[in-house]
């Protein structure tokens, strides 16, 4: 029975005093895990920096140019620019240089209106009719284009008709003798003063739109003005270059503009072209702007 009991004794189970380690171990493994998770945490990491940089431009009215989808070498890196050049600064290149391109084009546009001008006040200037002066037929060129103004109860008609007078149409005559020739489109515009008119035409709409009407026909059946190239339209006493309170500006307001249209726009400060080289160059201003506010202030280590 004692070596039963003995033997008994040496197979039972041993008792390990050391469990507590593995629990300690596993604590600090994770304690490890955790630091360095707060340490990366605490790093600026480059992609990040370039999502803000892109979100902040974006918000000071920057173009959106570095989105996850448009490519890249990394996962969360975005589309490079060409030649190394910031999105903005492209873009305002672009913008700058279409802005560019439009201005020769003006220029040149307007140096043919400017001859086509001098050509008109040189042939009305000789026409030496004592009736009509000079400021009643005015000759400008403007954004819209060539601009001739004739006032038109002097020159044109007679009050309340749109029946071109034979002064008028030798007047007219000389106009078509530089206009017909042009490739560009002639738009006949007539405008009356506010007073309302009674006889042949119900109003003002009526008399405008028949006398630009009456002046285009003319154009084109006397000189030989393609149709398609003509449009005539009546804006009434809606469209006043002086008040209606004198009879001298109503006088001015009675009238027919015959616009010769430019074929390149204007490109000045309001232009579109013009305010999207503005706002390309904001957002490149803005761009850098976003550079130094981030490399100046870095991200704050988290300890």
């Amino acid at each position: 029975m004692s070596k039963r009991r003995q033997k008994h004794e040496e197979h039972e189970e041993h008792v390990n005093h050391e469990r507590w380690l593995v629990t300690y171990a596993d604590m600090i493994t994770l304690l490890m895990v955790l630091f360095i998770v707060l340490f990366a945490m605490g790093q600026t990491d480059i992609a990040k920096y370039k999502k803000l940089r892109h979100s902040l431009a974006v918000g000071f009215g920057g173009p959106d140019k570095l989105g996850l989808l448009d490519g890249g070498s990394g996962v969360l890196e975005g589309g490079a620019s060409p030649v190394g050049i910031a999105p903005a600064e492209l873009a305002a290149k672009q913008a700058i240089s279409t802005l560019d391109r439009r201005s020769v084009a003006w220029r040149a546009e307007k140096a043919k209106l400017d001859g086509t001008r001098a050509a008109l006040e040189k042939s009305l200037k000789g026409f030496g009719n004592p009736v009509i002066k000079d400021s009643q037929i005015r000759v400008t060129v403007s954004s819209r284009g060539l601009v001739i103004t004739i006032e038109s109860d002097i020159v044109l008609f007679e009050p309340g008709s749109a029946a071109i007078r034979p002064e008028g149409q030798k007047v007219l005559d000389r106009i078509a003798e530089q206009l017909v020739a042009l490739p560009n489109s002639i738009t006949v515009e007539g405008h009356t003063d506010n007073v309302p008119i009674a006889g042949t035409y119900p109003s003002n709409w009526e008399l405008s739109t028949a006398r630009a009407s009456s002046v285009l026909r003319s154009l084109i059946a006397l000189h030989g003005l393609s149709p398609w190239k003509g449009t005539a339209s009546g804006f009434a006493d809606q469209r006043n270059v002086a008040p209606n309170d004198t009879s001298a500006g109503r006088a001015k307001n009675r009238r027919v503009e015959i616009v010769v249209q430019a074929a390149v726009s204007d490109p000045g400060v309001d232009s579109p072209e013009a305010v999207a080289a503005v706002e390309a160059a904001k957002a490149s201003e803005a761009a850098s702007a976003v550079d130094e506010l981030i490399l100046a202030a870095p991200f704050p280590a988290t300890s």
